[in-house]
């Protein structure tokens, strides 16, 4: 059923409880969206240098001049003729949305009678509306500011410690607001980075959805990368001492001060309010090993195994899965073209649909040699010819050769070699917990897997309690510890290969 058909049953009783429709952002769905999001871009520029509006003529002007920057002046000046941009019209419009305010000037003078004294302006939700709208892309780089909160957040709260303590309650104030600006930065970048993941990983594999894991997680290490881990327990620490100090009377005493001896209570008792359910929302955001930073670079480092998964489904499939790229680039070719014919020989080239060509067809008897082609009767024309052309006297034609089966049996190698890798870790997680000195013969995978296992935790190994050795395999699935031996204890693992001789290690691997 339609919303028109629907409408005719009566008014939708969730009106009665929750907001229901807006009509500010009308302009932006409206047939005429493009006239009216220029209006509204002029409008939103001016408020930069002037607060009083503009007046008709204002607008007519800013909006020529607007078009000029972007177009060539022949096209501008096609755009802004009154049959095809009625202005006043378009203005009357988005003051019945509520995206304009209209007034008139007072009349000081008989001519004021005689000339247009209306006046516009934005509302400040149709402003902040397009502001917003104008910001909106698929950007995933937060801002540049934010490339040291943690960090940052760490040495305002040390401070904001230091000023609590010495009861220096405006340097707290201060400290402490800086705070709160940090972590809401902090906090819109990670929104952006969540729902940008959300959306390239929903549905198949696709080249733009690749591009757009791999910017996120590229942004998110450029920004903050190991810094969370770092800084995230001095924060908590830093936290968990001042939850001792932080009572009624301090916070009252941080808003006095950032408010000024002459606030009345309600406005103290509401900034109190507001500082306390920052204090909640930072420690939800610090604090604990299932804090929202931490959480956040678990989703990071998770995203590289669903990326290389779907670059080995792309690349098993010859990598393309759309040509809608292509065809945009040939749409704005063919609307850009200076003229229809150009328009034409693009198509043609692109599609390799050409007009009929007259072909030389040997005449069945002598006589019709001597006609010419407009009076000659049409001349059947083989399948052979149709399809080679003239290479179709010339012999057989080559065909282009099949990279068919070659990918099909590159690709059931490559399935073949993880399946093995796979089977080698299963059986290398069975022997987790025990001494390399106590296992069986290894096979070659195993070996393989066992090698590629020693170099990551020689690379990136923390060294733990002892002499333990502990790592992250580089895909994000386990977590490998190695525990020293006696001095001495040197065994040999035998391999189809050959012996490997190596130190008696304690191994477990466990996922991460």
């Amino acid at each position: 059923m339609t919303e028109e058909a629907t409408a005719e049953l009566g008014p939708d009783p969730w009106a009665a409880y929750l907001a229901g429709p807006e009509s500010i952002p009308s302009y932006l769905t409206s047939r005429h969206a493009a006239q009216y999001r220029t209006v509204v871009d002029v409008l939103l520029a001016t408020q930069d240098s002037s607060l009083t509006g503009m007046s008709f003529d204002e607008a007519r002007s800013a909006v020529v001049a607007h078009l000029t920057t972007v177009l060539d002046s022949e096209t501008a000046r096609r755009l802004t003729d009154e049959e095809v941009f009625p202005l006043e019209a378009r203005l009357e419009q988005l003051a019945d949305w509520g995206v304009l305010t209209r007034w008139q000037e007072p009349a000081r003078s008989g001519e004021d009678f005689l000339r247009r004294r209306d006046r516009y302006q934005l509302t400040p939700r149709a402003a902040a509306l397009h502001h917003f709208w104008r910001t909106l892309g698929d950007d995933v780089e937060p801002e540049a500011d934010i490339a040291l909160a943690p960090r940052a957040i760490r040495e305002r709260a040390e401070a904001f410690e230091a000023a609590v303590l010495a009861a220096d309650y405006t340097s707290a104030a201060n400290e402490f607001a800086q705070i709160k600006v940090q972590r809401e930065s902090m906090a819109r970048a990670a929104r952006s980075w969540q729902r940008t993941l959300a959306h390239a990983l929903a549905g198949r594999p696709e080249e733009h959805k690749q591009d757009l894991l791999w910017q996120t997680l590229a942004a998110y290490i450029a920004m903050w990368g190991e810094q969370v881990d770092v800084h995230s327990p001095a924060i908590s620490a830093a936290l968990d001492r001042l939850d001792t100090h932080l009572d009624t009377g301090v916070w009252r005493a941080c808003a006095r001060a950032s408010m000024g001896e002459a606030a009345p209570e309600s406005a103290v008792d509401a900034s109190v309010e507001r500082w306390r359910e920052a204090w909640v929302v930072l420690r939800r955001w610090f604090d604990g090993p299932d804090s929202q930073a931490r959480s956040l670079r678990r989703q990071l480092r998770d995203l590289v195994s669903p990326w290389a998964r779907n670059m080995g489904i792309l690349m098993g499939s010859a990598g393309t899965v759309s040509r809608r790229g292509d065809l945009l680039a040939l749409a704005t070719a063919i609307e850009r073209a200076e003229s229809d014919d150009v328009a034409w020989r693009l198509w043609d080239v692109t599609t390799g649909l050409f007009s009929a060509r007259h072909l030389l067809v040997a005449a069945p008897s002598a006589e019709d040699q001597r006609l010419s082609w407009a009076e000659a009767p049409p001349a059947p024309i083989a399948t052979r010819f149709r399809e080679q052309g003239a290479r179709a006297v010339a012999g057989r034609v080559s065909r282009a050769p099949s990279f068919a089966e070659g990918r099909r049996l590159s690709r059931l190698a490559r399935q073949q070699r993880e399946a093995g890798r796979e089977e080698a870790i299963a059986r290398l997680r069975a022997r987790s917990g025990t001494r390399v000195g106590t296992w069986p013969p290894i096979d070659r995978e195993e070996l393989t897997v066992l090698l590629d296992l020693f170099a990551t935790v020689t690379r990136l190994s923390r060294h733990g309690d002892g002499h333990d050795r502990t790592a992250v395999t580089e895909d994000g699935r386990w977590r490998v510890r190695l525990t020293e031996p006696e001095p001495g204890a040197v065994v040999v693992l035998d391999s189809p290969d050959g012996a490997l001789a190596l130190r008696d290690w304690h191994f477990e691997m466990t996922p991460a």
